[in-house]
């Protein structure tokens, strides 16, 4: 016979209601799928059962144990929501990923029921921890279409520096997340009973005397356990196994190869967040690939070394080296690679109309709405930031006060180039001042180093400003002396709900003015960066040395996501694997103001960039960047996407091709950046002519 209580009642009437909620998310909006819908339907319907006809010594301790599982699954749930907007749990195609997901909730609610012996304690934190998350998660995903990685915490100062240009203003999922995680702690606190069930208990324990056990706290009987007194006497039996279970997870999690089956499959979903950010943990402690040998790593680039001929000459160019101007530009990216996006005014009208003297073609790259450091990365360092375990900012992991690493600046530097790094923002941001010196370069510029102010759009500096500052430098430079002049821009930076009178939003899209408010400020922003790019270039055609240069942007945006459903016929998540691909790409261009062919690079991931660009100035490169230019022939592209073969083929991480194909250049890669002490420095820097 089931004894109810009227808070039972109410927990199986929220419960129910919760259910419908699911099942309307997914038949009206498409947020979730019906096996979510089956499987918190049968969660709670078991709960609802125990909690009424569960009876016996041992039936606080079940009781209290699935309240805990019960508020970890419904957390789940949660988190995916302001995570991800979404919350896909297909019982029928369950992983190992997914259920590390929920184990690690589980795990969250379950130290603190541990520790302080009371179900509501654990649901407040447990629920504190997943609202902290999550909209932690929100608004990330909002901002730059990624939710919180580890790495971040050390890039608080970058996020402090921009943050002010975003609008944290709430929105319905998240108001409606954090409401449904305090309504669900009301519920599951104890009652008035339970609290006076237990205060009986505790006083008979202290008397000396057997006690039974209470009706939710799984107090057991002293007789059969054992009248173990204070903290440990609180705990029942089964508490205890469960506890035992949970230690022997977290510890099979941590001796496993898991953050490596992270790096190496797709399996990756909507609901799987704490499973990622376990696997990033995990990866930020760097442990190097089953494979990576640093002798063997050498031993390819001697090899390299060894068959180089010295074939590289410079350019006809009267005996001068160019000068080399790159500019990696905030979000500069071309839209109409998501899909027909027609607008009322041009928006690259200038950078379309480049079909001289000019190589260009689509940087594909691995960020997308932000990190803008780990394109900065590759293209300094020649390195894929996608071939390393588990996510992670090399910016921040790697670069220390002091460090020496041989690069892109310093093999210029070894040729006879100044070196310079400009970015017009605060230097706090990305540790880029180490990363800098350790990479060589010779004069850093950053926002309060200028002796005046530059012109801006909306709170950053414009490109129209910075490309001021360029022109400045090249005046006023020594004359012959080739300059490597390294610059990140800042106009383009998100969000895009700026309102005020700095700038005004001009392009609009065709057939949908206004209905993407964002996507249309982007778009303005970049018909900006169009119109500086033209004023620049036509500088640098009258400028009387050799100049060379490079312009790629760092990422896309990210905009609203009914403007992706729009332009791509289908919410991202639906997308193929090539459409989701479009969205790591942005174009790049590397420009002459002397003679050479026109040439269309098509797919080239931005660790190539550096070679392919020495390369075409017949300037001297490192074994392994010489590697890098022979195996871009191969696979052009190495992104967050996968690899692409010489035919356009994309395979996606975690397939075997793609293991394949990359094995040696994710060795080279560790070699280059994680493994210092034993890097061959030699075979980073300059080949010798």
């Amino acid at each position: 016979m089931l004894r109810r209580s009227r808070n039972t009642d109410i927990l199986a009437a929220y419960a129910l209601a919760q259910t419908a909620g699911l099942f309307f998310l997914r038949k009206l909006y498409l947020l979730t799928v019906y096996q979510t819908v089956l499987a918190y339907f049968a969660v709670s319907i078991t709960g609802i059962f125990l909690f009424a006809a569960c009876r016996g010594r041992l039936a606080g301790q079940v009781k209290n144990i699935y309240a805990v599982f019960w508020s970890s699954f419904h957390g789940m749930i949660v988190l995916g929501f302001l995570t991800n907007g979404v919350f896909n749990l297909t019982l029928t195609q369950m992983t190992l990923i997914q259920c590390v997901n929920f184990f690690l909730g589980f795990t969250i609610y379950w130290i603190p029921y541990m520790i302080s012996g009371r179900k509501g304690t654990a649901v407040a934190i447990g629920n504190g921890i997943i609202g902290f998350l999550g909209v932690l998660n929100h608004y990330l995903v909002r901002f730059r279409g990624a939710p919180f990685q580890i790495s971040d915490i050390r890039a608080a100062r970058t996020a402090q520096n921009v943050v002010k240009n975003y609008n944290f203003t709430p929105d319905l999922i998240l108001a409606l997340s954090l409401a449904e995680l305090v309504v669900w702690y009301f519920l599951m606190r104890e009652t008035k009973e339970e609290r006076k069930s237990r205060r009986t208990a505790a006083q008979g324990k202290l008397s000396g005397n057997a006690y039974s056990a209470s009706a939710d706290d799984g107090v057991t009987d002293a007789k059969q356990f054992g009248n173990i007194r204070g903290f440990l006497g609180k705990r029942g039996v089964l508490e205890w196994l469960t506890s035992a279970a949970v230690l022997a997870g977290c510890i099979a999690l941590w001796n496993s190869s898991y953050a490596t089956l992270y790096a190496q499959t797709g399996q990756f979903t909507k609901d799987s967040y704490l499973a990622d950010l376990l696997a990033d943990i995990m990866g930020s402690s760097m442990d190097f690939p089953a494979e990576y040998d640093s002798a063997a790593a050498a031993q390819i680039l001697e090899q390299v070394s060894a068959a180089s001929d010295g074939a590289e000459h410079i350019q006809n160019l009267s005996g001068q080296k160019p000068n080399i101007v790159v500019i990696m530009n905030e979000a500069f990216s071309d839209l109409r690679v998501l899909g027909d996006i027609k607008t009322d005014i041009p928006v690259l009208e200038y950078f379309d109309s480049l079909d001289k003297n000019c190589i260009r073609g689509w940087a594909n790259v691995s960020v997308l709405g932000g990190t803008t450091a780990n394109t900065e990365y590759e293209f300094l360092s020649s390195d894929a930031v996608s071939l390393y375990t588990g996510g992670c900012i090399p910016y921040n992991l790697f670069f220390e006060a002091g460090d020496f690493y041989p690069g892109l600046a310093g093999i210029l530097k070894e040729q006879g180039y100044e070196t310079t790094a400009f970015h017009p923002y605060f230097s706090s941001g990305w540790n880029r001042v180490p990363v800098y010196e350790a990479m060589q370069f010779d004069n850093l510029i950053f926002s309060e180093n200028l002796d005046s102010e530059l012109d801006t759009i909306r709170i950053y500096t414009s490109d129209q400003g910075d490309y001021d500052y360029i022109r400045k430098w090249f005046d006023e430079k020594e004359k012959g002396k080739p300059q490597f002049f390294f610059n990140v821009t800042m106009q383009n930076h998100g969000g895009y709900t700026y309102d005020g009178d700095n700038f005004k939003t001009t392009v609009h899209l065709l057939g949908a003015e206004g209905e993407f408010a964002q996507t249309e400020q982007y778009l303005s922003l970049m018909r900006e960066s169009d119109l500086a790019l033209c004023g620049l270039l036509s500088y640098f055609e009258q400028y009387d040395e050799p100049v060379i240069v490079v312009l790629f942007g760092d990422h896309q945006p990210r905009l609203e996501d009914a403007f992706y459903e729009s332009v791509g016929g289908g919410k991202l998540e639906t997308w193929s694997a090539e459409q989701t691909a479009n969205l790591y790409k942005t174009p790049f261009l590397i420009w002459h103001n002397y003679d050479t062919p026109f040439r269309d690079a098509g797919d080239v991931s931005v660790n190539y960039l550096a070679p392919l660009l020495l390369s075409d100035a017949g300037l001297a490169m490192s074994p392994y960047q010489k590697y890098l230019l022979e195996k871009m022939e191969e696979i052009p592209s190495v992104n967050v996407a996968g690899v692409k073969d010489a035919a356009g083929t994309l395979y996606p991480r975690g397939s075997e091709t793609y293991h394949n194909l990359v094995q040696q250049m994710r060795m080279l890669v560790y070699n280059h950046t994680a493994d210092s002490e034993r890097r061959e420095d030699k075979l980073y820097q300059a080949m010798k002519r």
